[in-house]
């Protein structure tokens, strides 16, 4: 018991006291899964204990992928340090502002219900295609309706600045992982941001500080800008109907590395009925 109280101390001090650099840490648990996909689960859990040596707050997925790899090596004691890390993390979240969060995040789902996506689907069916002989009233009516979407999400996202400005972002650490998701859809959803300015430096610091994963923040950048006319940066949203040559892929590949994503090999086109699913070898 004694001894494992030791190797506890030791494992948070290494933690608490590290250098931050979320990106390898992100690219170590790719590799680490890619290791564990391919049966090798000790050179996963390898790598699983230098990634997690790189950082002071470990994610909640990746704590409880440990878990499952430490129990398939037999590693008790990282498994238990891994639990304790768990439930520590759980009673770190400030309710106060995870309740904010919440809050909007409700606003946020609430304007794209049935009601709203119609009207929106009907005033720009009517905008975008000149053949169409539109009801005016109808159309009057959807644009009320699309500008309550619109004011919603701007004051969703002027009320997440503030609450960034004073408490830091709302990440998983601070927030918790279905509240830190909250904040990440206000901002994904927030499309009049094609610029991907609205937010300044403070969603890459968030990316390198833990408090938004790669994948989410790749989502924000790539969808704000298809909705300019410009091309993704990550290729985070998949286009079957293009075509991807092998430097796309490498020029795509090294945006991802650089962010802690995990690269595209060979762009595989499934076809179903009533569907085109895009996938990636790995």
């Amino acid at each position: 018991m004694k001894g494992n109280l030791i190797i506890l101390m030791i494992f948070i001090s290494t933690i608490t006291y590290s250098q931050n650099n979320y990106i390898e840490y992100y690219n170590l648990i790719n590799k680490a899964k890619e290791y564990n996909k391919n049966n090798k689960a000790d050179s996963s859990l390898i790598i699983i204990k230098e990634a997690f040596k790189l950082v002071d707050y470990i994610h909640i997925d990746n704590l409880k992928f440990a878990k499952k790899i430490s129990k398939k090596n037999k590693d008790k004691n990282f498994y238990k340090l891994c639990q304790t890390k768990l439930d520590k993390e759980k009673r770190m979240i400030n309710l106060t502002l995870k309740e904010k969060i919440d809050s909007l995040g409700k606003k946020d789902q609430n304007i794209r219900d049935y009601k709203h996506t119609k009207a929106r689907d009907y005033y720009y069916k009517c905008k975008n295609d000149t053949t169409l002989d539109c009801n005016n009233e109808k159309l009057k009516k959807s644009e009320r309706i699309l500008k309550e979407w619109w004011l919603t999400d701007s004051l969703n996202v002027a009320e997440l600045k503030k609450i960034i400005k004073t408490y830091g972002y709302p990440g998983e650490k601070l927030v918790g992982k279905r509240s830190n998701l909250s904040a990440n859809v206000i901002l994904l959803h927030y499309d009049k941001d094609t610029a991907n300015h609205i937010m300044g430096d403070i969603l890459y610091n968030a990316l390198i500080n833990g408090d938004i994963q790669p994948e989410m923040y790749a989502w924000i950048i790539d969808r704000h800008l298809i909705y300019a006319g410009k091309p993704q940066k990550y290729y985070s949203i998949p286009t079957p109907w293009i075509e991807m040559t092998t430097k796309e892929r490498k020029d795509y590949n090294k945006n991802r590395y650089a962010i802690g994503m995990k690269g595209l090999k060979k762009m595989i086109i499934k076809e179903r009925k009533n569907s085109v699913i895009t996938t990636h070898e790995d």
